[in-house]
């Protein structure tokens, strides 16, 4: 977690339930940067106030809290914990669809929200690794598939090996001082610009005989 006190945002519409999570907050020596009595008012307020985590309660007017949780994760992503009186089957099974880090039945107590938080940010960050490794072999397959289509126009140009392509491309790379898949995406672009506009076929209408077509010409 980052430092010991926290900016916690809170999303419930029950003002005396927001007020004691509110008190077991800041006992725990956190700050509530705010109350949301409903779901948009949450979405606006974490837009506007950058909270470190987010309570929410699962049901609540204008939006429900998992679309909320759905649509604050999206924007800007921050550890969530649904604080909800409902434990169903249903409504548990749609909260592990939405980016909900902890669950909590209410009521609760300070214990259980110290240990909710620190659970929900261990869970987040490892949400977080996840998704850099993620990012980071999409972005690596793609490089590779842009290289691969660089070489191929270097060895139809130049009529040369994919091995000797290749050599032309890292030395280029270096000699410029960018990667090779930058430097990839520039010859693309640069062949898109000067390859001549591809005649255009007129089609025809599929199993039509000529003098099908001969009389529609005459007609």
């Amino acid at each position: 977690m980052p430092g010991s006190s926290l900016r916690i945002l809170i999303g419930e519409d029950e003002s005396v339930t927001a007020l004691g999570l509110e008190q077991d907050l800041r006992s725990l020596g956190h700050t509530v940067v705010g109350i949301a009595g409903d779901g948009a008012s949450a979405v606006a307020m974490a837009r506007t106030m950058g909270p470190d985590l987010v309570l929410l309660d699962v049901r609540m007017p204008h939006l429900d809290g998992l679309t909320a949780a759905q649509q604050i994760h999206e924007e800007r992503p921050v550890p969530i914990i649904a604080v909800t009186a409902y434990s169903d089957a249903e409504t548990v099974t749609q909260a592990t669809r939405a980016p909900i880090f902890h669950y909590l039945v209410k009521p609760v107590t300070a214990a259980q929200l110290d240990a909710a938080i620190q659970v929900a940010f261990a869970r987040h960050e490892d949400w977080l690794s996840s998704q850099r490794e993620s990012d980071d072999l999409r972005r690596k397959l793609d490089d590779r598939k842009v290289i691969e289509r660089a070489k191929g126009i270097l060895m139809e140009r130049e009529n040369i090996t994919e091995s000797a392509a290749y050599r032309i491309l890292q030395r280029t790379s270096q000699s410029r001082n960018m990667s090779m898949a930058d430097l990839a995406r520039s010859l693309l672009a640069a062949e898109d610009l000067i390859r001549p506009p591809q005649p255009r076929v007129e089609r025809t209408t599929r199993g039509a005989r000529p003098g099908d077509r001969a009389q529609r010409q005459e007609g």
